[in-house]
């Protein structure tokens, strides 16, 4: 029986991150590596998992349902290693939804000092059903995530601003560099990308809350992270926007940030809990957002 979980966990990251490159940067090794291993995977399975071609790959009906499956044995492989806590009582898990971190950070400052604080970074796809599952407590996020979600409470939080983050170079050597519109509406957008099954679609409310007045884009290029737009940007131009508190990654020193009024308290957070969490810690909850 094969217990290497690294295969596994290469191809989920091709997934996620929509490539063998960008997998393999998260990985900290060679595309080769990651290629050769998911085709070995693949080899053991008896199935194809990916269509390849020209740098492209699109999932087999195979590889659909092998993602998720994998991506469920994986999150189950990380809670084994979690040290059990001596007191569980005073233990709460709190996740956060990618570019929120600062947010949990400020959530678990409101709770009293006896309580020890567990944290991680969620992706959205998988999100929700941990949480129903009761792999974590509480999940910070934007409000659209959980909308018309019968089996979550949730609690409002704070509303937050969101900034448009430029090239700029761009900006500089534009016919007119006040008119940050004008760029806009001549730049593609780099959007996150969220996977959104059975709730309202939320890149069409995000979008639309971008596009206000004179605000808007000549395309959109969807991507995993908010780092990954302001990385596109830096590199390559065009725009995106992310929460007031996004840290610019490292070596993006070619950035113009700006706030416009329309973005100002544009987007709801919220913290989620399993309907049927337990009550004492929706209370604490409660109380601390209170």
């Amino acid at each position: 029986m094969n217990y290497n979980l690294m295969p596994m966990k290469y191809f989920v990251d091709v997934v996620q991150t929509h490539g063998f490159s960008s997998a393999a940067k998260r990985n900290y090794v060679s595309e080769t590596a990651v290629s050769s291993a998911i085709s070995k995977l693949e080899n053991s399975l008896g199935q194809r998992l990916l269509h390849r071609s020209a740098g492209q790959f699109a999932l087999t009906p195979v590889g659909e349902r092998f993602y998720h499956r994998a991506v469920d044995i994986l999150n189950s492989y990380n809670e084994i290693w979690r040290h059990p806590d001596t007191h569980p009582d005073q233990l709460v898990r709190i996740h956060f939804l990618q570019g929120l971190a600062d947010d949990a950070a400020e959530l678990a400052n409101r709770f009293p000092a006896r309580m020890q604080v567990n944290f991680d970074e969620e992706a959205f796809n998988h999100s929700i059903s941990r949480l129903i599952k009761g792999d974590y407590d509480m999940l910070v996020g934007f409000e659209l995530a959980f909308l018309n979600n019968a089996k979550l409470r949730t609690v409002p939080f704070k509303a937050i601003n969101f900034d448009l983050l430029f090239n700029a170079t761009e900006v500089a050597t534009a016919p007119d560099p006040q008119d940050l519109p004008a760029l806009a509406r001549k730049s593609t957008f780099y959007l996150q990308y969220w996977q959104s099954t059975g709730i309202s679609d939320i890149q069409e409310a995000m979008l639309k809350a971008y596009r206000q007045g004179p605000w808007d884009y000549q395309q959109v290029s969807g991507v995993n992270s908010f780092a990954a737009a302001c990385m596109n940007v830096n590199f390559s131009g065009g725009v995106t926007f992310v929460p007031e508190n996004f840290k610019i990654p490292d070596n993006c020193e070619n950035i113009y940030r700006y706030t416009p009024a329309h973005l100002k308290q544009a987007f709801k957070v919220v913290v989620a809990m399993n309907s049927t969490a337990n009550s004492d810690v929706f209370k604490l909850l409660t109380q601390a957002i209170s």
